[in-house]
């Protein structure tokens, strides 16, 4: 998956900070400059600042990127989450719980909108 962004350093301090990933800088002969970062237990995450770009924060309402979702391991993971959030000033919304499960909403410094989930705990009848 492959993420543009409009200034390549702040981006990679905000995912190696905020989330503790883990950069790499693949060797390239040629294309704009990109960093990888790999998630635990999932995809790699590229961010790739494009020569031409227009410097403009992501909007929700054009096409594109409507939100990465990322797995929280529990609920107890995704409240810790929160509170991290919290202290570096992190835009954030506080966590929600439906049915589904619980999520917890947050921008990267381009406005992209991520989210950590925990799905909820299967109901199994026993009360």
């Amino acid at each position: 998956m492959v993420l543009s962004v409009r200034d390549l350093d702040v981006s990679v301090r905000f995912y190696r900070t905020v989330l503790g990933l883990r950069p790499e800088y693949p060797e390239q002969a040629e294309g704009p400059p990109l960093t990888v970062l790999p998630l635990p237990g999932g995809p790699d995450v590229a961010l790739v600042q494009q020569r031409d770009n227009f410097k403009g924060r992501f909007d929700s309402r054009h096409c594109g990127l409507g939100r990465l979702t990322l797995a929280a391991a529990n609920l107890g993971v995704l409240e810790a989450w929160e509170d991290r959030f919290t202290r570096m000033d992190v835009e954030h919304t506080p966590v929600v719980h439906t049915e589904e499960g619980s999520t917890l909403v947050f921008q990267d410094p381009d406005g992209t909108e991520l989210a950590l989930f925990v799905p909820a705990e299967p109901d199994t009848g026993e009360d």
